[in-house]
């Protein structure tokens, strides 16, 4: 699930402004995809296997074979004709949101400020138990399914990842559904405004976890069942808006782009000043991800396109200075 896409260079950093963070599920103090992953090797992995969770051990199949024809046909038939009503979507949606807080050795309340892989596999196995009586997941598990958490995310809201192991597009699959902890956390933090997620309003971070997840979950269902699916298609929103209740395939979650914004008065484009090794630097924002990678002018830098030389520098939002 992602906002409005803006295409992105790769850069290689040469200077850093203090130290990186590493990927956490910690929040801050006081579309579906198809081949090969991102590198989340340090991020929270859940694996399920079954009836239970497997946090960080390989995935283990369930008795059900790999994509067993007569199970997904039935599987195919009921997602393509059945819709939850209203009143009833409401309700196990508050069933769920009720047993995560209850279940999770993680979560703290409404608006957590720790989460787990844990938490995503067991968040999608309550809608897979409430919406499908578990038989999404147990055909899934038959060729692989893991839940992870990626603090890298910074604009998408999640992602369904499938890989082919064999390197066969009709054999075996293995789908990761990821999460952003980074854009969780970043909502309902110190940017107040209504937040929505797939058209629906959340009240809370919890609610914002579940509609992404729900959307997500849309994406496991399509590519279990038809090995293809793209949420700006009909087959994928009829699907997320007759279980779901969802109008919309995108999110509004707050970017860390718009806490630079609202927060600290910083854009890009933006002129800025901040301490660096005891001297004082002044350069452009140049982008804003998790920290702003500023553009310092230096003749030993990287040339740019504008004929001028830069040395990059990756500063916290909170140690720059608009100019």
């Amino acid at each position: 699930m992602s906002r409005k896409k803006r295409r992105r260079r790769s850069t290689t950093p040469k200077r850093r402004q203090g130290t990186a963070a590493p990927p956490s599920t910690t929040g801050p103090p006081s579309k579906s995809r198809t081949g090969a992953p991102p590198d989340l090797a340090r991020e929270t992995k859940t694996s399920y296997a079954g009836d239970r969770f497997a946090s960080g051990k390989p995935h283990q199949l369930a008795a059900r074979s790999p994509r067993d024809s007569q199970v997904l046909e039935t599987l195919a038939g009921e997602v393509a004709l059945r819709t939850v009503d209203a009143e009833h979507q409401h309700r196990l949606r508050r069933q769920i949101h009720e047993q995560m807080l209850l279940t999770s050795r993680t979560l703290d309340g409404p608006n957590f400020r720790k989460v787990s892989g844990d938490d995503v596999a067991r968040l999608i196995r309550l809608y897979d138990d409430h919406f499908f009586a578990g038989r999404v997941l147990a055909a899934a598990s038959a060729e692989g399914v893991s839940f992870q958490l990626s603090s890298r995310m910074t604009s998408v809201g999640g992602k369904l990842v499938t890989q082919y192991p064999d390197g066969d597009h009709n054999g075996r699959r293995h789908f990761q559904l990821v999460l952003s902890s980074t854009l969780l956390f970043q909502t309902f933090e110190d940017v107040s405004r209504p937040v929505k997620v797939a058209g629906c309003l959340c009240h809370d971070r919890l609610e914002a976890m579940q509609r992404v997840a729900e959307h997500e979950f849309v994406h496991l269902i399509e590519m279990l069942i038809w090995n293809d699916g793209n949420c700006n298609e009909s087959r994928f929103q009829s699907i997320a808006h007759r279980y779901f209740g969802h109008t919309d395939y995108q999110h509004n979650l707050i970017t860390q782009r718009e806490r630079a914004a609202v927060k600290f008065n910083i854009r890009v484009g933006d002129t800025v000043v901040f301490h660096h090794d005891g001297h004082r630097l002044r350069g452009r924002v140049n982008r804003i991800t998790r920290r702003a990678t500023v553009l310092v002018p230096n003749p030993k830098g990287q040339p740019f396109t504008d004929g001028k030389c830069y040395v990059r520098y990756y500063v916290p939002l909170e140690q720059l200075t608009r100019v």
